[in-house]
């Protein structure tokens, strides 16, 4: 036993110097085999804090699409290989913002025992600029959008949202955008009411749809009913009122449309046929009058128009009034109620002057025989006698004076 503890301890230094040496050796393997590395790593999404000291000012804001941060590790080869994107968290403080509204993003180990065994440098820019804006509330009128036609013979009579008002919030620079709120329907060979419910969509000046997503609004749902009912055409007449000046006249009456299409129940379409215009007042005028009427102002309660016409574009044509002579002769007079017996004799001559007013156009076409002179001698026998000649009235043409005609009668032998 004594022999084996002397060769136990025979040599004792030698083999402690190589215990050493084996252990030397141990961790420069091992240092070799575990080196330090470094490792990029991309796409850390940013977390944006403390946004309350930014929206209870009364003000938004909004951080730009695809913020995220790419950052160097370095760190024990094994360790620094394993990690990824998910293995951080990267953090920006919003009520740390500067007066230019950048804000600094830092990034940490989500373990801290990577975390102490790494360090973190930053790959792309540690800064974020955010956007921020005033916040503004917005009441909008909700419209109803129709698409595709309604059966034949029917028309839209009116289109009710419920609600008909939308309260948005957001950025001013966003709710400035919206031009308009409505909701679609599609009233495809419809022939009687619809009832239905739809989204609304915001609409930018230029017609484009505008995303949601970027600000609140109040109403998700709208209660749409769109009446249907059958359509008639009725025709428009127009009217004047009152008396141009002396020595003027109404040359025409001009308007469009002639005719206007009209919705409503069928027992209050079969009581109306024409639309009258019957106020347009020319008293007093020497020119013309352009004007326009409301037609929704004429229409009988219970009757609505169908289309998008609302106007009726009149214009009255007031002219001066010219003279002009004309010679009636004789043998143009006719006479009414002649007897066979006698002979009819003029002693005042074989023609006559006279003198009509009215306008322009209608007086270069005008000739005596327009107005169809006549004298009734019916009952009048021998001798001699006056009479006045009798002119057809004709619209716009004013005779000046009276023609008198002195007859003989004689009886025949």
């Amino acid at each position: 036993m004594g022999r084996m503890n002397n060769r136990i301890f025979d040599h004792i230094g030698l083999k402690l110097l190589s215990l050493i040496m084996a252990i030397v050796v141990w961790v420069v393997v091992a240092n070799v085999d575990d080196y330090k590395t470094t490792k990029r790593i991309t796409g850390i999404e940013i977390e944006f804090i403390n946004g309350e000291t930014i929206t209870d000012n009364n003000m938004v804001y909004e951080v730009p699409e695809g913020t995220a941060i790419d950052i160097v590790v370095k760190g024990r080869r094994k360790l620094v290989e394993k990690l990824t994107n998910q293995d951080f968290r990267a953090v920006a403080d919003l009520s740390k913002m500067s007066v230019t509204n950048a804000v600094t993003v830092t990034v940490s180990a989500i373990n801290s025992s990577t975390a102490r065994d790494i360090t973190i440098s930053y790959a792309s820019n540690d800064a974020v600029n955010v956007a921020v804006e005033k916040k503004i509330e917005s009441q909008l009128a909700i419209n109803v959008r129709t698409s595709s036609d309604v059966a034949e013979g029917y028309a839209i009579r009116s289109k009710t949202p419920t609600p008909n008002l939308i309260t948005v919030k957001g950025a001013e620079s966003v709710i400035d955008m919206i031009n308009e709120v409505v909701v679609d329907v599609d009233v495809k060979d419809a022939d009687s009411t619809l009832t239905t419910t739809a989204v609304p969509v915001f609409l930018s000046k230029s017609g484009e749809a505008i995303d949601p997503s970027k600000f609140e609004y109040d109403v998700e749902s709208v209660a749409v009913t769109v009446e249907i009912a059958k359509t008639k055409e009725l025709a428009v007449k127009v009217k004047t009122t009152g008396d141009v000046r002396d020595g003027y006249s109404v040359a025409s009456i001009d308007y469009q449309p002639t005719s206007v299409l009209v919705v409503g129940d069928a027992k209050d379409l079969a009581k109306v046929d024409e639309i009258v215009i019957d106020d347009i007042d020319v008293t007093n005028r020497i020119d013309h009058l352009e004007t326009s009427v409301a037609i929704a102002d004429y229409l009988p309660s219970g009757i609505t128009i169908a289309d998008n016409t609302e106007e009726i574009m009149i214009k009255v044509v007031v002219e001066k009034l010219e003279e002009k002579s004309l010679v009636l002769q004789s043998d143009a007079i006719n006479l009414v109620g002649k007897n066979s017996d006698y002979t009819y004799n003029y002693l005042s001559g074989t023609g006559y002057s006279l003198k009509v007013k009215g306008l322009k156009d209608k007086l270069d076409t005008l000739n005596v025989t327009n107005l169809i002179p006549s004298v009734d001698v019916t009952g009048y026998g021998p001798g001699k006698h006056t009479f006045t000649v009798s002119l057809k009235e004709i619209p716009g043409i004013q005779v000046i004076g009276d023609i008198n005609v002195e007859i003989e009668i004689v009886k025949n032998e």
